[in-house]
């Protein structure tokens, strides 16, 4: 083998491992948005035909029938066509590197150790194939390194997931430490923890009652949608201090259990559940169960504690009536709430309402937030103020002062261009894509327009929910722009079956379209709502 065949082959090798490394990169992003669930890495690589890519293996099938030939036939030529084989493969590995994200990577230590762990099989064989063309070696050892690397790159979702059960030991124990560090500071400075779960509205209710608490004592809310286990422990570590009085943790879970392990970690004295719905229903399999996981904050709470939840949802008012800590109710058509909104109006683009309380006593509350939902995020935190004796003054203003998260139904005003744009971007459920689709209804506006993905993590529900949603918007909407050709099929349906105009309704392949397509059609007084923005694991134009 000569010397020029043998640099060829080694340089093919490094293509591949270039072309890994980008490639790692993209399932450590897709694994991290899985809260590095390996499982549900393979199920989605499984759904997208990627778990085995066929015309990547093909491409690198005829990369490994040129090394081959390099290596065995020695001539020149040969050498050539491999590199010129070889460039383009290893240019792919940037590509997924710089590949927009909704959410980009986040490299955390986690993220570090994964990743080069992930890389090192590759990188090892780049290296041990360039020090034995410089050393001589001869032309079976060389191509032993070519055919590794080939299947190294071939299975590459299963050398990321080994690799992220090879590291569970060191996580667990580094994660021990940080729970550790948790607990302590938790008996130390010994705040009042609020826990907050339901199907939707944990987050901005987690706001509202963080402002109500924190006008009566210094209050801790977990930041932006810190609502994991290791969310909320890291919150603690890094953010709860001595003169804090109060915590407010929003509660997430994906299965059963993990609202139970939350609780044991923080001993809520006061639990709020906002909703039941469908969010997430995939994953649990049934709204029984989604029910039951949330159910399991009212189990957690002491007997002298407080549940507070929603009135007029069926679900909440059942594990209301299964609670052995006292019941606070919230609601707007449910008579029986203690706490309930009695007068509802989008006046100047604020919500103002009027909120009766059990004993006779009834408050004004002018609020930034827009939307049926927030309404009840309101009254949930109307109603903890009222579990801690807050008065109803001080509650109504400090609700006053609170801002829509960011995505969630955030208004913002495009003075020179004379429109407004509801961003409601963060996820999206049936009922509060209902709510959104109300708060563009009621809004002044010459149009209203639609920008939506749609729906996910549904199971079953999922092309029904989104068909309903289509009929929603064609009675509110004048023109509709669907992000993503195969999942928004059946809220295309729902739209045409419900009366709208097809030539009002635009399909796009991905949000970059749908911005440039809106800067072409809007026009002055529309008021456009961007309904959800699918993480990357949903995408669909190219690879995601």
């Amino acid at each position: 083998m000569s010397t020029f065949a043998a640099a060829a082959a080694a340089l093919a090798i490094l293509a591949l491992a270039v072309r890994m490394a980008g490639l790692q990169h993209r399932l450590l992003h897709l694994l991290q948005i899985e809260h590095y669930e390996s499982a549900r890495l393979i199920l989605w690589l499984r759904r997208r035909g990627e778990l085995i890519a066929p015309l990547e293996l093909i491409s690198v099938g005829a990369l490994y029938a040129a090394g081959v030939a390099n290596i065995w036939v020695g001539q020149g030529w040969v050498g050539g066509a491999l590199l010129a084989i070889s460039a383009p493969i290893g240019a792919l590995g940037p590509r997924d590197w710089r590949r927009p994200a909704a959410k980009p990577l986040v490299f955390t230590a986690r993220a570090k150790r994964l990743f080069a762990l992930a890389l090192a099989p590759s990188a090892l064989v780049a290296a041990a194939a360039i020090a034995g063309a410089a050393l001589g070696v001869k032309a079976p050892g060389i191509a032993i390194l070519l055919g590794v690397a080939l299947l190294l790159f071939a299975l590459a979702p299963l050398v990321m997931t080994a690799a992220n059960f090879a590291l569970r030991p060191v996580e667990a124990a580094v994660n021990r430490r940080f729970v550790s560090n948790a607990r302590r500071t938790l008996a130390r400075v010994d705040p009042l923890v609020v826990g907050i779960t339901g199907s939707y509205g944990k987050t901005s209710t987690k706001f509202c009652v963080g402002a109500v608490l924190d006008a009566d004592r210094p209050t801790l809310v977990t930041p932006a949608s810190f609502n994991s286990y290791l969310g909320i422990v890291r919150t603690i570590n890094e953010h709860l201090q001595p003169r804090h009085r109060a915590f407010v943790a929003e509660m997430g879970m994906f299965r059963r259990g993990d609202i139970a392990e939350l609780c044991e970690l923080v001993s809520p004295k006061i639990g709020v559940i906002t909703a039941i719905g469908p969010m997430h229903l995939e994953r649990l399999g049934s709204i029984e169960a989604i029910e039951a996981a949330k159910a399991e904050l009212m189990e957690a709470l002491p007997s002298d504690g407080r549940l507070i939840t929603n009135a007029d949802d069926p679900r909440c008012l059942a594990i209301a009536a299964r609670s052995h800590a006292p019941v606070a109710l919230f609601g707007i058509d449910n008579p029986d709430a203690q706490v309930r909104a009695t007068s509802i109006a989008l006046v100047g683009g604020r919500t103002e309402l009027d909120v009766s309380l059990d004993g006779g006593q009834s408050i004004h509350i002018s609020a930034q937030l827009l939307g049926r939902h927030n309404v009840y995020n309101m009254l949930a935190a109307v109603a903890v103020g009222r579990a801690l004796d807050i008065a109803p003054e001080a509650t109504a203003r400090a609700l006053a002062g609170v801002s829509a998260p960011e995505h969630r139904l955030a208004p913002i005003h495009n003075a020179a261009a004379g429109v407004v744009v509801i961003d409601d971007a963060y996820n999206s459920n049936p009922d509060g894509a209902a709510a959104a689709l109300e708060v563009l209804r009621d809004h002044e506006a010459t149009r209203r327009l639609l920008v939506t993905p749609g729906m996910v993590e549904l199971g079953e529900l999922e092309e029904q929910l989104n068909r309903r949603f289509g009929e929603q918007a064609a009675a509110v909407c004048d023109l509709v722009v669907l992000v993503g050709r195969r999942r928004t099929r059946p809220i295309h349906e729902g739209l045409i079956a419900a009366g709208m105009n097809a030539e009002s309704v635009h399909v796009v392949a991905d949000l970059a379209q749908a911005t440039g397509l809106l800067g072409q059609i809007r026009r002055r007084g529309d008021v456009i709502l961007f309904e959800n923005d699918l993480p990357d694991t949903y995408a669909e134009n190219g690879r995601g």
